[in-house]
């Protein structure tokens, strides 16, 4: 295959430049690769062209990628409800915004995500009239279970209410902030019947706590709402932290809450 070893050498320079450019090297370069960790394997020729075999593969497979993410974006402007309606938000992954929600795209799994204050709601695939679809019905979702914001600062306060009460808490102190799903649950059912859970929905929580800030009522009948910021280390189990958004990208993880008089 190669003539001389200054011919090698430029294949192997060129193959280097190239690996360098490829964003994450599949299994069947590395593979590739290892075989080539010493200097009898360099003049090995089969080796050397199994290597340039992998990354023109992987070239290939990053050109398919890409003409698919186009023809995604070209179809789902095609087809969207309003125009100008999706926002990019990543690249890398392929997340769009289309309020109030959000859109992540896997192609390697054919599947895109739907979630709302980074809670996952529904999935579809990667057909522009199915994920419409899911949006729609996901919207419909919202406006059958939100209240209005003068209900929900009731039910909240009352949710933390029961849960100082079961914990032998003081008024005032803090709790956790998801220690109020479960009792929201019992205040809120409809809510709840809706997604068919056992507890309230968390990506509810959140949209109805920044639907307060919005309208201003945090503050209410004598009490304030406090949030507690959640930092470091409290992020890392997303279970135990809600995620409150202020935009299509920015928002803030919360840990704890409380009710104290103004």
């Amino acid at each position: 295959m190669f003539e001389t070893d200054a011919e090698l050498w430029s294949a192997l320079q060129q193959m280097s430049r190239t690996v360098n450019q490829v964003v994450a090297a599949s299994k069947p370069i590395a593979k590739a690769l290892d075989k080539m960790g010493d200097v009898a394997s360099l003049n090995r020729q089969d080796y050397v062209a199994d290597a340039l075999n992998a990354i023109q593969l992987e070239d290939r497979l990053r050109t398919l990628r890409m003409t698919a993410r186009q023809d995604l974006i070209a179809g789902l402007n095609a087809t969207a409800p309003k125009p100008d309606q999706i926002k990019m938000v990543s690249d890398s992954p392929l997340v769009l915004y289309v309020h109030p929600l959000t859109l992540e795209v896997n192609f390697e799994q054919c599947k895109t995500t739907w979630s709302y204050a980074r809670e996952p709601m529904a999935q579809s695939s990667l057909d522009p009239s199915d994920i419409w679809n899911v949006y729609g019905e996901l919207l419909d979702q919202f406006r059958a279970a939100r209240i209005d914001s003068k209900s929900f600062w009731q039910a909240l306060k009352a949710a933390y209410d029961i849960v100082l009460l079961k914990d032998g808490k003081p008024a005032g102190e803090r709790i956790d902030i998801v220690d109020v799903l479960v009792p929201m649950a019992w205040i809120w059912p409809h809510a709840v019947q809706l997604k068919k859970a056992t507890q309230f929905p968390r990506y509810l929580l959140a949209y109805q706590i920044q639907k307060l800030r919005q309208d201003g009522l945090i503050a209410h009948n004598g009490y304030r709402l406090d949030l507690g910021t959640a930092t470091g280390g409290s992020t890392k189990n997303k279970a135990n932290v809600l995620f409150i958004p202020m935009g299509p990208t920015e928002g803030q993880y919360y840990l704890t809450m409380c009710f104290r008089r103004e």
